[in-house]
């Protein structure tokens, strides 16, 4: 893999810039310093290119862990970090004042950017936009936008070859047009992670802020979303809010004398990663563990605590299920294996809060014996969490919206039991894996009920069938293939 992306490359240095960095920190008890990947989607897909390459990951420095590394660089150099696990990173990270990065996170990015991106808001009463929400995009997000550029140009400057900046997601809108302004000879690209809505709903943002967020994303050369669906509604996008000349054959925008390409490029997971993973002796012991405790029919959902993950609803169905089939009731559980996600936003603090109440009313509703019908955990546990995806027989993913859910394609590469995908139409994935999932509207809670049913109810031949198509999908388009194709295009379509 990596001679073949130094070729693709044609050698230009790449630096990639996203606001987590790819390395988490912590003190252990006896005072060292414990180095680790970072988690998430994002991570986990640009970690294999960043190690590959050498690239620079440009990143935000969030508290005193990234402090303690950023110290590692001396003179502003990127600091050369190495996990526990024996990878190496360069990282290029990028201080700002707290008060700053506060208000471009937790103000623009989380949570009005990501609402918008997962139309989360109920517009009957929210959001309220005043000069509190000017404040924070002036002196917060295009602050640390700002600030982000600074770094990305003071690291192309370091050498005389030309660079490539592969940048990520929504937190950056602004970066690539300051980034084009000095670097002209730069080849930049944006991948968006989260769905990108339509025209009508950007709308909610003032002009200038919405106005902003695209002229910034188009001094890229290529715009990178994860669907079709995603490509579309940009193009639209470009060409209902600011009036810019749009080919939606060619999946292109006319900009500055510029021509933007628009793709889409379904991110994935790596393969052969997984497939290790899930023989970890760690996971194999969480998988007996689970065997011991589990009765006939196990129903999974492996999340998140974000209000665009649905989870509440997911409850909601499976209470349905319960009512309507009470021959299932003693046989059935409800694993809902969670993490935490941005408690530090009243909204989603709020979410957890209705997550653990909803799943407690099923209980006290339906309990008997020794039977819970819902098992709630909210925990970060890696192995366990494969463990688990090896052993459902039924996998909810059912987003409101989201930009892919990497959820559903490791859970069908892990699992060993015939395992049934019930999807959300509005999962980016289902692009990829809709015609041998259980799809389902993820507002409607008798058809999830009902998928539930049949997925557990389904001859096992047709298990396993369903089970190779999506696996046999999942393989065909995985991580490898994503950041590969982003690079051959910017080759070929540039003429690099």
């Amino acid at each position: 893999m990596e001679s073949y992306l130094r070729q693709v490359l044609g050698g230009r240095r790449l630096i990639v810039v996203a606001n987590r960095p790819p390395v988490d920190a912590q003190r252990t008890a006896d005072g060292r310093e414990r180095v680790s990947q970072g988690s998430g989607g994002l991570v986990t897909a640009m970690a294999a290119l960043a190690r590959a390459t050498d690239a620079v990951w440009v990143a935000a420095e969030r508290g005193e862990a990234d402090h303690r590394l950023a110290q590692r660089g001396g003179d502003g150099a990127p600091a050369d970090v190495t996990t526990e696990d024996g990878d190496r990173f360069r990282v290029a990270y990028v201080a700002t004042d707290p008060a700053a990065y506060a208000l471009y996170y937790n103000e623009i990015s989380n949570p009005l950017l990501w609402f918008i991106q997962h139309y989360l808001w109920d517009l009957g009463r929210q959001p309220i936009l005043d000069a509190r929400t000017e404040q924070a995009w002036r002196d917060g997000y295009l602050v640390v936008n700002e600030a982000f550029a600074d770094r990305v140009v003071a690291e192309a400057n370091r050498g005389d070859t030309p660079v490539l900046v592969l940048t990520q997601d929504y937190h950056l809108y602004c970066l690539p047009q300051l980034v084009r302004a000095r670097l002209p000879g730069a080849r930049l690209q944006h991948f968006i992670h989260v769905p990108w809505p339509t025209p009508q709903y950007w709308k909610v943002l003032p002009r200038h802020m919405r106005d902003a967020i695209v002229t910034g994303l188009l001094g890229n050369d290529i715009v990178g979303l994860q669907t079709s669906l995603d490509v579309r509604n940009f193009l639209l996008t470009c060409e209902e809010n600011l009036g810019l000349a749009v080919d939606h054959r060619e999946r292109t925008v006319f900009v500055d004398g510029r021509t933007v390409w628009v793709r889409p490029y379904p991110i994935s997971i790596d393969v052969p990663q997984m497939e290790q993973l899930a023989q970890h002796e760690e996971v194999l012991r969480q998988e007996q563990l689970i065997a011991s405790w589990r009765p006939e029919y196990l129903i999974l959902r492996v999340d998140r605590t974000d209000l665009s993950k649905n989870i509440v609803r997911g409850f909601l169905a499976y209470e349905r299920l319960l009512e309507t089939h009470p021959e299932l009731r003693g046989r059935v559980v409800f694993w809902a294996f969670l993490q935490r996600s941005r408690q530090n936003v009243d909204a989603y603090r709020s979410y957890l809060g209705a997550v653990v109440g909803t799943a407690a009313q099923v209980n006290r509703r339906f309990q008997s014996g020794g039977w819970m019908p819902i098992r709630l955990e909210v925990e970060e546990n890696l192995y366990k969490a494969i463990a688990a995806y090896k052993s459902y027989d039924a996998l909810l993913v059912n987003p409101i919206y989201d930009g892919m859910n990497l959820v559903a394609k490791e859970g069908v590469i892990c699992n060993t039991r015939g395992g049934v995908l019930v999807l959300s139409e509005n999962a980016g994935c289902h692009e990829e894996l809709g015609r041998f999932a259980l799809t389902i509207n993820p507002f409607d809670i008798d058809q999830t009920a009902e998928a539930l049913r049949f997925a557990l109810t389904l001859p096992e031949a047709e298990r396993q069938h369903r089970l190779t198509e999506l696996r046999q999908a999942v393989r065909h388009a995985d991580a490898t293939r994503w950041i590969t194709h982003q690079l051959q295009d910017l080759r070929d379509l540039l003429g690099d």
